[in-house]
């Protein structure tokens, strides 16, 4: 009986190292905290009503980057297919909560295949025109960005999707293009809760540009929001140059907001320098908002970082923005403060693993 043990236990560590040989797991994540300050001015609600402002000092998590950990992997089946997977948690680092709503994976989750025909992808995943953000972003949706602000937090169905089936292509020449139908699930309607979204972008060499839309629909199968936008980023060396033009429109009320911003990041060794101007309108609301900073880079995994950010609403618009301390884009908070402004000067530091 004692040889019988032995052999099965020689033969499952020979299958585990069998496969071991085939599969690729890695364990990763970002720990990002900072201390901030933050101001708040007076405005008035809806019924015309000041509502007083004020300043907090707080910490928050992820100011350059969400705080989180995961696990990615990867097999190959033979004749250039792979099977790929990546389960990633968000988590506050300044209070140990899960993030995204108490998802245990609420960053990604998802299981698919990658070949010479692309990548084919299904669970929870980032939106197409994320990407398409995310290259003309030279501050990298940090929390104090202008494009996080103005239309990453505005724009539905811009971050991420549930219940998406995701094709991109193989790359031609730095020539991508990514097709995404998240699910609304609903019971009868095949339509409702639908999220449709594409881009298609260049990336090649110090050039990093596209274009990326989305569009949502409602309870009722109605398209609710429509999104696009086109930017990039140029690397010249001596400054990383992005920028972009977005519109959100709502197809129901005809409300469209329409954002531009414009940016440089700087490297000036073991320290580098970022700016960014940006402009959200709608109508006769219109907000301004900057954002100033400095990194400087202790070794390959950590790094610590300033910003002073702020955005300057006028007296029509009440757009709140998250990354400053607050809720989200005016368009989707219950309850918008008109004229108020918000101010942040933080400090923190960032260690990736």
């Amino acid at each position: 009986m004692n040889k019988k043990l032995v052999a099965l236990a020689v033969s499952a560590i020979a299958a585990g190292a069998a496969s071991a040989q085939t599969a690729n797991v890695t364990l990763y994540g970002v720990v990002d905290t900072y201390v901030a300050n933050i101001r708040t001015t007076a405005g008035k609600n809806a019924a015309g009503a000041t509502v007083a402002g004020g300043t907090v000092n707080a910490l928050d998590a992820g100011g350059l980057s969400g705080s989180r950990w995961g696990l990615r992997g990867s097999e190959a089946l033979g004749g250039g297919l792979n099977a790929v997977f990546t389960l990633e948690n968000g988590f506050d680092s300044s209070t140990g909560g899960l993030g995204q709503g108490g998802r245990l994976f609420g960053r990604q989750a998802y299981v698919g295949l990658t070949g010479a025909f692309g990548a084919l992808t299904v669970g929870r995943q980032y939106a197409p025109i994320f990407y398409t953000g995310a290259d003309a972003d030279v501050d990298g949706y940090s929390n104090f960005s202008t494009i996080t602000n103005q239309f990453l937090l505005a724009a539905g169905g811009a971050l991420r999707n549930d219940n998406a089936i995701n094709y991109k292509t193989p790359n031609m020449g730095g020539l991508t293009a990514n097709l995404q139908w998240a699910m609304g699930e609903v019971a009868g309607n095949t339509s409702a809760g639908r999220i449709l979204g594409a881009n298609l972008a260049y990336n090649n060499g110090p050039i990093n540009a596209g274009i990326g839309y989305v569009d949502n629909k409602n309870a009722s199968g109605v398209s609710a929001q429509r999104t696009w936008l086109v930017g990039g980023s140029y690397n010249a060396g001596v400054a990383n140059i992005g920028g972009e033009y977005h519109e959100i429109k709502n197809p129901i009320t005809g409300s469209k907001w329409k954002g531009w911003s414009l940016g440089a990041s700087v490297p000036l060794g073991a320290a580098s320098l970022v700016a960014q101007f940006g402009q959200l309108k709608n109508g006769s609301a219109k907000q301004t908002a900057i954002n100033l900073g400095a990194n400087y880079t202790l070794s390959k995994r950590t790094d610590v970082y300033a910003r002073f950010a702020n955005a300057d609403n006028n007296a029509n618009a009440g757009v709140e923005a998250a990354g400053y301390g607050g809720q989200s884009q005016a368009g989707t908070a219950a309850a918008p403060i008109f004229g108020a402004d918000k101010r942040i000067i933080a400090a923190g530091i960032r260690h990736r693993f």
